[in-house]
C-alpha cells in the first residue's frame, strides 16, 4: 500500500511540472554578452581603466619609495648601531606593510568600484529583458551565457537576443545565425 501511495504523490506533484512545461513559452538569451555590447558598458570599463591607472601609479611611487629606502639602508646597516638597524628595520617593516594593505585595499576598492558602475547597467538590461519578454507573452527567460542549461529546444524557446538589442538602442548587422552568430552590433543613431 505504501508503494501505492509513494507513486500517486510523485505523479501528482510532477503532473504540474510536465504540464507548465509543456505549455510554458520562453527565451533565451547572452545576458552578459549584451551587457557587455551596451555603450554604457564601455564607458565604465573606460572609467574603470582611469581609477585603476591612477592606483597603480600610488602604487608603483610607494614601492619606490620602500625599494629607495631598502637599498639605503642595506648600503649603511654596515656603518651603524644595531640600535639603529632594528629601528631601520622595523621602520621598513612598517613602510613594506603599509604598501601591502594599500595594495590589497586598491584591489577591495576597485572591485566595489566596478559593482557599483555596474549596477544601473544591469538593472537597464533586466528592463529591457522584462519588458521584451511582457511584450512577446514569455512565462520566463533563460540566460545562455551561464551554461546552467542542459538543453534548450529552439523549435519552442525564443532566442530574444535582438528583441533585447532593439530596446536597448542596439542594432544587429548581418545577423543571419541567431545567438551567438557573432554578429557585429552597433548604436542606432
Amino acid at each position: 500500500m505504501k508503494p501505492l501511495k509513494t507513486i500517486v504523490s510523485v505523479i501528482l506533484v510532477a503532473l504540474p511540472f510536465s504540464l507548465w512545461a509543456q505549455t510554458g513559452n520562453f527565451g533565451y538569451m547572452d545576458f552578459n554578452g549584451t551587457l557587455k555590447l551596451m555603450p554604457e558598458y564601455k564607458e565604465a570599463q573606460d572609467n574603470l581603466m582611469k581609477i585603476q591607472s591612477d592606483f597603480k601609479e600610488e602604487i608603483e611611487r610607494s614601492k619606490r619609495e620602500f625599494e629607495r629606502q631598502y637599498v639605503e639602508f642595506m648600503l649603511e646597516q654596515n656603518q651603524l648601531a644595531p640600535s639603529i638597524v632594528a629601528k631601520r628595520q622595523k621602520e621598513l617593516q612598517v613602510l613594506m606593510d603599509t604598501y601591502s594593505d594599500f595594495r590589497d585595499n586598491v584591489q577591495s576598492e576597485l572591485e566595489n568600484k566596478r559593482e557599483e558602475l555596474l549596477v544601473p547597467i544591469k538593472e537597464k538590461l533586466i528592463k529591457a529583458v522584462n519588458s521584451v519578454g511582457k511584450s512577446m507573452g514569455l512565462d520566463y527567460i533563460i540566460d545562455t551565457g551561464t551554461r546552467t542549461y542542459l538543453y534548450i529546444d529552439p523549435e519552442r524557446g525564443v532566442d530574444i537576443s535582438n528583441q533585447v538589442y532593439r530596446y536597448l538602442g542596439l542594432k544587429d548587422i548581418g545577423s543571419e545565425g541567431g545567438e551567438n552568430s557573432g554578429s557585429a552590433l552597433v548604436p542606432l543613431k
